[in-house]
Order: structure tokens, then sequence, then C-alpha cells
């Protein structure tokens, strides 16, 4: 079941939710739009890519901060970057993540992996890592602090044995920057 405002405004005082920071206006009728970030992980111009050599893809691809300013997408770029806010839900609660649209209609695709599993974050609070590229043929200006990508909300049918940041596999836990 899909939480609506009401539901997540109730979640977040109990505290089943965390997002800081929190902005109250950002929530819609069943869910929350989440910010840009100004940390960015560029990836080194014709690099080849190979999935499980993650030293090398860490070798060629390099970390930029703006420190608040703008980060200029190219057409057919790809990037990762981070939400401004970092989240946590209980093992009660799952996530999915959904680009905006007004977003989508500039060419820009924003994926997150779209599952945030129950869990995640409560060991420590994280940001969310953004899968950004650019389609059409104009360059776009991503600024920090904007509306990027909507979290929506799903009440388990009961609680997770076990949560994200308690598996012993899971990667990104307690993320502040975007890794592979």
């Amino acid at each position: 079941m899909i939480l609506s405002n009401t539901d997540i405004l109730k979640e977040i005082k109990a505290q089943e939710i965390i997002i800081d920071p929190f902005d109250e206006e950002a929530v819609g009728p069943c869910s929350i739009d989440l910010t840009l970030g100004d940390t960015f992980l560029v990836f080194r111009h014709g690099y080849v890519l190979r999935p499980n050599d993650v030293t090398r893809i860490e070798e060629n691809s390099e970390i930029r901060c703006t420190e608040g300013g703008s980060f200029l997408l190219s057409p057919n770029q790809f990037v990762l970057a981070c939400t401004q806010e970092k989240i946590a839900i209980s093992k009660k609660i799952a996530a999915t993540l959904e680009g905006k649209s007004s977003i989508a209609r500039l060419g820009i695709v924003v994926h997150a992996a779209g599952l945030v599993n129950p869990g995640t974050g409560m060991k420590s609070p994280t940001t969310l890592t953004l899968e950004i590229s650019q389609q059409a043929n104009s360059p776009v200006e991503l600024v920090p602090g904007m509306s990027i990508i909507q979290i929506i909300f799903h009440r388990l049918s009961s609680e997770a044995s076990i949560g994200y940041d308690d598996r012993e596999k899971s990667k990104y836990v307690g993320l502040d920057k975007p890794i592979v």
C-alpha cells in the first residue's frame, strides 16, 4: 500500500521515516520531493566500464563537489549524484523513487535503482544515490537544492526480519557521496 501524505506525516512523527533536512512543503499527495546535493561522480570519457571491476571504475572516475554551485550536464553525459537529504526508513516500510516529470521534460533521466529497502538508514541516515543522464541535445544546468526526484513510501504486509543496514552484504550503508 502506498502511503498518503497524511500517513507519511504520521510516520515521520513516529520516526518510522526520517528525512533530514525535512521540508513539509515538499510533501505531495503520496510522495515527498527530494533535492539534489552538490557532489557528483563523473566517469572519465572513453573508459570501458566493467561492472565487476569496481576498483578500475573508481580509478577512472572522480568526485566533483560544486560547493553549492551548479553542475553542467552535457548531452549524452551520465553522472552519479546524491540527494541533499539523508533518509532512514524502518523495517516496516519500503520506498521507491521516481524522477520528476518537470525534469524529464528537459531530457534528463533520473533513476535511483528504484527500491529503497526496509531498514535503510536506520544505523546511520543516508543520502540516496541518483543516476542522472541527459538525453536531449542541449546541456542542462543542475543546481543543488533543486527538486529532482520523488520518494514514494510503501507499508509492508509485515515487518522485514532484517533491515538493509543490518545485512552483512549491504554495500551502500550510511552514504554521504555517490559511489559505484
